[in-house]
């Protein structure tokens, strides 16, 4: 916990990870530590920034600090059970934190690959398994007018005005519900940044706005771009920003359904995108489970609860031993 180690800074956790594993991993390059195993579980060291929540600290029945649920509780769970010899693979890496094309996966899969019947992620889901995850799509919308005087608005065409009538009706559009092997994903498009304007006496010729559409599994990139262009149609000109793709639902995968048989785990949809996409564009199955609350990632009072932690290790040790029959 006391160990700084935002996104690019994750030297001397790797160090540490290192030293405190009982065997040497068959993989060590770019912050990427791997051992291999049919069952892999699967962790990043890297925290978000620090919010004056360090060092971490025992708190009636919680460790509070930074990283605490997303996610070195986790990383400590997979530590202690390779040290207690579960049967499992491990898969420790950095730059979690930032955007997908920064993550050291895709290179340890170009240079190493990764062979396994399931990968678990012990990112913070309260202890329920959450399968598949959103796609993120973000997009920029930009809108262009005519400068002029604030007095003389009429001289002008307002890039502003035009952007506020255009995103009027995306403001409005309710999430969309896609059920996929029994789990419902919600579809929503959220603009999550706006900009326009040089002064308090000028009419704006430029304005943009930031578009974030998370989509469900049964789409592809294509198809994602395809539907947010339908969702814009109109005034401004769209750019795309960036595509992380979604995972596919593995909840039928009779490991996922060994796995939730172990811990009495509820199956969930993943609300979010969380690196099980990459796994799964590896063609693997992939499930997030772990004892972080949700409720509390990248929080400043960030923490996770001791009896959360000791639960998601008893199960895993459960489940280890059906993986190894």
């Amino acid at each position: 916990m006391n160990i700084a180690s935002p996104s690019r800074e994750e030297g001397a956790i790797v160090d540490h990870v290192r030293r405190l594993m009982p065997s040497a991993p068959a993989y060590d390059d770019d912050t990427v530590l791997y051992y291999p195993g049919r069952v892999v579980l699967g962790g990043h060291y890297d925290t978000v920034p620090a919010q004056d929540n360090l060092p971490g600290r025992l708190e009636e029945g919680w460790i509070t600090g930074l990283g605490a649920t997303d996610m070195k509780g986790g990383l400590a769970v997979m530590i202690e059970l390779a040290r207690a010899g579960a049967p499992f693979g491990y898969l420790f890496f950095g730059r979690e934190e930032l955007p997908a094309g920064e993550s050291a996966l895709p290179g340890f899969f170009e240079r190493h690959g990764l062979k396994a019947d399931l990968v678990v992620m012990l990112e913070p889901t309260d202890n329920t398994i959450q399968a598949g995850c959103l796609g993120n799509l973000n997009a920029r919308l930009i809108f262009h007018g005519r400068s002029a005087h604030s007095a003389r608005p009429w001289l002008g065409d307002n890039a502003i005005m035009r952007a506020v009538e255009a995103l009027a009706p995306l403001a409005r559009l309710e999430p969309h519900d896609v059920e996929i092997e029994g789990l419902v994903f919600r579809e929503v498009l959220s603009v999550t940044q706006i900009e326009g304007g040089i002064a308090t006496n000028v009419i704006p010729a430029l304005a943009t706005a930031t578009l974030n559409f998370r989509y469900a599994p049964n789409r592809s990139e294509e198809q994602a771009e395809a539907r947010l262009r339908e969702l814009v149609d109109g005034p401004g000109e769209l750019e795309l920003l960036g595509n992380s793709p979604p995972a596919r639902v593995a909840a039928g995968s009779p490991l996922v359904q060994a796995l939730r048989e172990a811990g009495d785990f509820a199956l969930e949809p993943k609300q979010a995108w969380t690196p099980v996409a990459e796994f799964s564009a590896q063609g693997l199955d992939a499930v997030n489970l772990g004892p972080g609350a949700t409720r509390y990632a990248h929080a400043q009072d960030e923490r996770v609860e001791i009896e959360a932690l000791q639960r998601t290790y008893e199960a895993l040790l459960r489940f280890g031993a059906t993986v190894a029959q």
